[in-house]
């Protein structure tokens, strides 16, 4: 790593502080059911931007752009199955005034290992996710447990810094109560939720095993690489494709 003048240094620390507030307000907005403003608010919009998942990669702007729509329009599905519920409570509220009823989202991302490239033009960063969150199924709400990563490329625009790639990973997603182990339990369908069975996320463009969610045999499982020091990023891996 070159010595930086301490100007630079100080720059560096805005740096990472502008990058945990980045993280932090893609906390914030799916704990207000702002999923849907994600993709414009903090991502880059360069053509080589890739979503990771378990299952696959969400690859390009229309992709990743689209994952992030999928999840507003889940929201909103969601929200009407809910009125359908408690018609009393909740007629005559707006689309969105309902929004996001009956929907919990608390996804805290910390344990942060950031490192700004030496050019200073790119930035990578490898998170803790430790939450719990409920979705909306055709039984009604139902809570879960959710553990694992977001592994980060960043890249500076202008004076902000946008997502490039992120691995957004599930290392444990089970139903709040139960074993992480146990196979999740099924609750009878009922008709004010029949909806939801209409609501599919998109599929990955590129289909692929990123992690496997934790099962009870499940091999010993790594968490992605963290970050190290860096020139520029033609020196270091890439959490994208």
């Amino acid at each position: 790593m070159k010595r930086l003048h301490p100007d630079a240094l100080l720059e560096r620390l805005e740096w990472r502080r502008d990058i945990r507030n980045l993280m932090g307000r893609i906390s914030a907005d799916y704990s207000v059911r702002e999923e849907g403003a994600i993709y414009d608010r903090y991502w880059s919009h360069r053509e080589d931007v890739c979503l990771g998942v378990n299952e696959g990669w969400y690859a390009g702007p229309e992709a990743v752009s689209g994952y992030y729509k999928a999840l507003d329009e889940e929201i909103v599905l969601a929200a009407q199955c809910v009125k359908k519920d408690f018609p009393d409570k909740l007629e005559g509220l707006s689309e969105a005034e309902l929004k996001g009823v009956g929907a919990m989202s608390y996804i805290p991302v910390d344990s942060h290992i950031i490192e700004i490239a030496d050019d200073g033009r790119t930035a990578k960063a490898l998170f803790n996710i430790r939450g719990s969150y409920n979705r909306i199924t055709t039984s009604g709400p139902i809570a879960y447990w959710l553990f694992g990563w977001a592994a980060v490329d960043f890249v500076l625009e202008g004076k902000d810094w946008k997502i490039w790639h992120m691995q957004w990973l599930r290392n444990v997603d089970v139903q709040c109560g139960t074993s992480f182990g146990e196979t999740p339990e099924k609750f009878p369908e009922t008709e004010a939720y029949a909806d939801m069975a209409s609501f599919a996320m998109p599929e990955p463009t590129v289909k692929a095993t990123l992690m496997e969610n934790y099962y009870t045999d499940r091999p010993f499982t790594k968490s992605p690489k963290a970050p190290e020091p860096y020139e520029t990023f033609a020196d270091t891996f890439s959490y994208g494709l």
